[in-house]
């Protein structure tokens, strides 16, 4: 049995910590602020309730493997349902309308056919064939591989398998081989815009994610998606684990190049024979110096902002999510990863509508706005805005309303109130770098073993990369390589 200590109590903290308990380790849990969940959480007022972060679970076998493997099944702990539509997509100001169901290939290729004309819907299915192609190279040769600093990931076993994954490529024109109409392409590189990406640059393999979502549907939770959170956390204080709110670390100890524990800011120390940094390894300092880390992508994506929204009445029919696409998608890319850096003006909008799930009174209904904007920096960095500047948080939130009633969405008569979340909130409440969304898990991150011995890392930043599907296959296999 071995002393481990987790830093961070994100979803790829909880999730190593309950699975190193169960493997009988005496694990603490070390988490700065007084909560946990990450960037997944929950913001309440006035009876409207609202999920921050990820509102939407795809490849749900993760957790199931994770619950079911530290004490009981997913289905036991939280109300998994499907999400159908998964997505409905809005064009052109609302001219176009196109309703994706959950999980038929068949399904979603005769909504894109009666939305954009015959032929859309097998463009899209040979565009899914390149995403399956990809997948089964990436999930055993990717996915399910640790990653360590002297033998760096490949999800290449061959050329053929190069050719499959094609690294030398990017989305863009990848999409435009498959996809004759613009929609159908805003709705692929949507995928990499809402990983943070800039879809210009998105490596070919963001397909995966498309491919992942139709294929093993789209689900969230009953009452919202941050209760899976709350959910692990439970586990994590069932199987022993110690969890130290408000304790921040400062340093870990490693002398001779092996990890013996860490220190805390009050100057306290916690013996330890492992370590594992949740999303944080490139900031921890080791032995009195910064490690050095490989970078994880995650420096360059884009910040995300979520406007609250608790709405007067109920809006017939709308879907669990909607996406509302810009009328010039080129102007929002150069906004938001340009140098200038500066709130995209009009942007891609996801609005998340729960229903009748106890999320808002009676009559009424809680929304939320999900937006890629630039992240936060108050020195004037490149590529970044100040969002604790006088007036830029009002002003925007006006951008987000003023945008949906464009597009055949108003809700300025019917708003009771409203809450913008910057990239400046996402940093002071996560500790995430200018509030910056996890990066794509198919876009890598930092290894999963460092070069100091016994120094682990999970989460957004690390091998195999952000969302809750990188985060939790991520835990996995840290958990494996400290039991070995």
């Amino acid at each position: 049995m071995a002393r481990i200590v987790v830093v961070g109590a994100g979803m790829g903290g909880l999730a190593v910590a309950a699975r190193l308990a169960v493997k009988r380790h005496e694990v603490t849990l070390c988490e700065r602020s007084g909560g946990h969940g990450g960037m997944l959480g929950s913001f309440r007022r006035g009876g409207f309730a609202f999920t921050s972060g990820a509102t939407v679970l795809t490849l749900p076998a993760v957790y199931r493997d994770l619950f079911l493997k530290t004490g009981a099944a997913l289905e036991e702990c939280v109300d998994l349902v499907g999400v159908d539509p998964t997505t409905r997509c809005s064009f052109d100001r609302g001219a176009t309308v196109v309703d994706v169901p959950n999980a038929t290939r068949a399904g979603a290729a005769a909504a894109f056919d009666g939305a954009f004309g015959s032929g859309a819907g097998a463009d899209w299915n040979r565009f899914m064939d390149r995403g399956a192609a990809m997948w089964g190279v990436m999930r055993t040769g990717f996915f399910e591989v640790p990653s360590e600093p002297a033998k760096p990931r490949r999800a290449t076993g061959g050329f053929k398998d190069f050719r499959t994954t094609m690294p030398w490529r990017t989305l863009r024109p990848l999409a435009r081989s498959y996809l004759r109409d613009p929609r159908l392409r805003m709705h692929a590189e949507r995928f990499a815009l809402g990983a943070g990406l800039d879809p210009r640059q998105a490596p070919a393999t963001v397909a995966v994610l498309p491919y992942l979502e139709q294929t093993f549907g789209l689900w969230t939770v009953r009452g919202g998606l941050h209760l899976i959170a709350d959910a692990l956390f439970e586990r994590c204080l069932e199987r022993g684990v110690k969890f130290l709110a408000h304790t921040e670390v400062a340093e870990v100890s490693a002398p001779g190049g092996t990890v013996d524990g860490v220190v805390l800011a009050d100057g306290s120390r916690i013996d330890a024979d492992a370590v594992v940094a949740d999303g944080c390894g490139d900031a921890l300092a080791v032995g009195g110096a910064a490690a050095p880390r490989a970078k994880s992508g995650t420096e360059r994506a884009s910040g995300y902002a979520e406007l609250h929204l608790a709405l007067r009445g109920r809006t017939p029919e709308q879907p669990y999510r909607t996406y509302l696409f810009p009328d010039d998608p080129a102007a929002e890319a150069e906004a938001l990863f340009g140098a200038d850096g500066r709130p995209p003006a009009d942007p891609t909008l996801c609005v998340t509508a729960p229903g009748d799930d106890g999320s808002a009174p009676e009559g009424d209904e809680a929304w939320t706005v999900h937006v890629r904007v630039p992240p936060h920096g108050s020195g004037g960095e490149r590529g970044t805005v100040d969002w604790d500047a006088p007036g830029v948080r009002e002003q925007y939130a006006e951008t987000v309303v003023d945008a949906l009633a464009r597009r055949g969405l108003p809700v300025a008569d019917r708003l009771r109130w409203s809450e913008l979340r910057t990239p400046a909130d996402v940093e002071r409440a996560t500790g995430a770098p200018g509030g910056r969304v996890a990066a794509s898990p198919v876009s890598g991150g930092r290894p999963n073993r460092s070069k100091t011995a016994g120094l682990y890392e999970v989460g957004a930043g690390a091998h195999p990369g952000g969302g809750l599907i990188g985060v939790g296959m991520g835990a996995a296999l840290v958990a494996e390589l400290i039991g070995r």
